[in-house]
């Protein structure tokens, strides 16, 4: 199975929340979608579908949607001291002055935001034995190079783009049978 969800607040006051199951026995798909007010919360199917029991996990994480009689609701994806949900679409593009100094605050401690310096870094790029590594998305920066002397942005470029004809790879399938 899996599950997921639409956000449509600022639209309908909504989300679309929809289920992907698989009945392997019988070789049946079913897609179930329903709305959902927010504030409401939905039933968990765990007890019908067991793998279910990560992606309810993710949508309350993600989507701060409240699953009743699941067995172990809590954070899968974010620190469990983690404020907001990242896939609402009122969540801010690139975090928050939370978000973007988690790292920092959880490794080396709020004090250490001032001898760090502004905001300028890869958060996945930093662990508690790097202390000298600080770039920003796009841009490479070397061990222990003085990062005040400005560097002008890079953008992200991505060197192929992949098209995948959905019926010809059906077909493909069919001859390996």
């Amino acid at each position: 199975s899996e599950m997921s969800a639409v956000d449509y607040l600022a639209q309908d006051g909504e989300f679309e929340v929809f289920y992907q199951l698989l009945n392997l026995e019988e070789r049946k798909r079913v897609r179930v979608v329903c709305r959902i007010p927010q504030g409401l919360a939905i039933e968990s199917i765990v007890p019908l579908y067991k793998s279910a029991n990560f992606a309810e996990r993710e949508l309350f994480d993600m989507f701060g949607l409240v699953v009743n009689n699941h067995p172990f609701l809590k954070r899968i994806l974010m620190p469990d001291d983690w404020e907001g949900h990242p896939l609402l679409k009122t969540y801010p593009l690139h975090g928050d002055e939370f978000a973007s100094w988690y790292e920092v605050d959880k490794i080396f401690g709020k004090e250490a935001r001032e001898a760090i310096g502004p905001e300028n870094r890869d958060p996945a790029k930093i662990d508690r034995y790097d202390t000298k590594r600080f770039s920003r998305v796009g841009r490479e920066v070397p061990f222990g190079a003085d990062i005040s002397e400005g560097e002008p942005d890079t953008p992200i470029e991505y060197s192929q783009t992949l098209l995948v004809d959905y019926n010809a790879s059906q077909t493909q399938l069919k001859d390996r049978k």
